[in-house]
C-alpha cells in the first residue's frame, strides 16, 4: 500500500513525512473526520511506514510487499494492537481496553502497547472506533495516552473531536480529516469502491450523505435508488403518512438480513439520509417561516433518531416513533426509546 491510496489528504500526508523525517513521530493521535474518508487507510499507512522491513520510515514507501507490511494491511503483525466496538455492543468494552477482572492490566490494549516490539520497530496500538469510548473506558486510557511506551505510536480513530471525551482530546494530537471533494469522492468510489456510477450520481449521492461515504456507497446501490426515491416522495407530501413512512423504513432494514449489527447499519442509512434531506428542505424554506419550523423540527428529530441507533435504540419503536414525528412535524423530545 502506498501513501498514493490516501485520496483527498496530501496534506496529511505531507504532515507525516515532515514529522518523520525529523524524527518527531511517536505519541498519540486522534484522527477525525467522517466515515469512509480514509483514516483507517492513513492509520494502517502509517504503521506500514514504521514497521516496513526495505524502508526506511523517513521515505514515506512502504513496500507493502515484506512480511511486516502484510501482516499490518492483514491485521496480524504482533507489534500492532488494534481495537473496536464489537459489534453486538453499544459501546468498547472495558475488558479490551485493560482485561478482564481476574486479569486487570496483564491483558488488553493498555497492556499490549507497553510491551516490547516482537518483530519490529516499535509498538503501534489503533482504536478503531474512539466515538464508543465510555468515560470508563477512556479513563483507563488517561495515563497510556498522556505518557506512552518509548517510541510507541497511539491512533484513536473518530467521526469528530465533539464526540470525544474531553480527557481524550487534551491528550492527542488531534489530525483532522477534511471532507472529500467531488472530484476526491468520485475517485475513491471508482479506485477503491470500483463503482461505476456517473459522475455526477456519485456527487450526488455524497452530499446526501453529508460526506459520508460509507452512507454514500449505500446510496449508490440499485436497491438503496428505490429505497431514496420513495422516501424522499413521502417526506415531501404535504401531509406525510406515518404507516407508509414505517413501511419503507422496515422494508429497507429488513433487506440487511437478520445480524443486529447490518439492521443498525440500515438504520443509520435511513436517518443519516433523512439528516441531509431535511437539510437541504431548511435550506429552501428559509424565506418561509413556519415552513422552515416543520423542516428544522424535522430535522432535529432526523439527528436525534440517527444518535438513538448508535445507542442501539430498539428499532421497532424508534421506527415507529420518529415516523409519527415526521408526521406531525415535532421533535417529540421524549427522552431515548428502547
Amino acid at each position: 500500500m502506498a501513501w498514493s491510496t490516501l485520496i483527498g489528504h496530501s496534506g496529511i500526508e505531507k504532515w507525516f513525512s515532515v514529522s518523520i523525517g525529523k524524527g518527531r513521530i511517536g505519541g498519540s493521535f486522534l484522527f477525525v473526520g467522517q466515515n469512509g474518508i480514509g483514516k483507517r487507510t492513513a492509520a494502517n499507512l502509517l504503521a506500514q511506514t514504521l514497521l516496513c522491513q526495505r524502508s526506511e520510515p523517513a521515505e514515506m514507501s512502504p513496500c507493502g510487499v515484506c512480511e511486516s507490511c502484510v501482516q499490518v494491511a492483514a491485521g496480524t503483525h504482533l507489534d500492532v494492537t488494534r481495537v473496536g466496538k464489537p459489534s453486538d455492543k453499544t459501546m468498547i468494552p472495558l475488558e479490551l481496553l485493560i482485561g478482564p477482572p481476574e486479569a486487570r492490566m496483564q491483558e488488553g490494549f493498555c497492556r499490549d502497547v507497553r510491551m516490547r516490539p516482537m518483530s519490529g520497530r516499535r509498538r503501534i496500538g489503533i482504536i478503531e472506533d474512539a466515538d464508543y469510548l465510555n468515560e470508563e473506558g477512556a479513563n483507563c486510557l488517561l495515563k497510556t495516552l498522556e505518557e506512552p511506551p518509548l517510541g510507541a505510536v497511539i491512533i484513536l480513530i473518530g467521526t469528530s473531536e465533539q464526540r470525544q471525551l474531553p480527557t481524550i482530546r487534551s491528550r492527542c494530537q488531534v489530525i483532522r480529516f477534511q471532507s472529500l471533494s467531488g472530484e476526491h469522492a468520485v475517485k475513491l468510489m471508482r479506485d477503491v469502491h470500483h463503482v461505476e456510477a456517473a459522475e455526477e450520481k456519485i456527487i450526488e449521492a455524497t452530499e446526501i450523505a453529508g460526506g459520508d461515504m460509507h452512507v454514500a456507497l449505500h446510496l449508490l446501490g440499485g436497491q438503496a435508488d428505490q429505497f431514496r426515491e420513495a422516501l424522499s416522495a413521502l417526506f415531501a407530501a404535504p401531509q406525510p403518512d406515518p404507516v407508509r413512512i414505517v413501511r419503507v423504513i422496515n422494508s429497507h432494514i429488513d433487506q440487511a438480513g437478520k445480524e443486529p449489527s447490518k439492521r443498525r447499519a440500515a438504520m443509520r442509512d435511513v436517518f443519516s439520509f433523512a439528516v441531509q434531506y431535511y437539510r437541504q428542505q431548511l435550506r429552501r424554506d428559509a424565506s418561509e417561516r413556519l415552513s422552515a419550523n416543520r423542516s428544522l423540527n424535522r430535522l432535529d428529530r432526523s439527528i436525534r433518531a440517527l444518535r438513538e441507533t448508535d445507542r442501539s435504540a430498539n428499532q421497532a419503536s424508534l421506527v415507529e416513533c420518529y415516523s409519527a414525528d415526521i408526521a406531525a412535524a415535532i421533535t417529540g423530545d421524549r427522552g431515548e426509546i428502547g
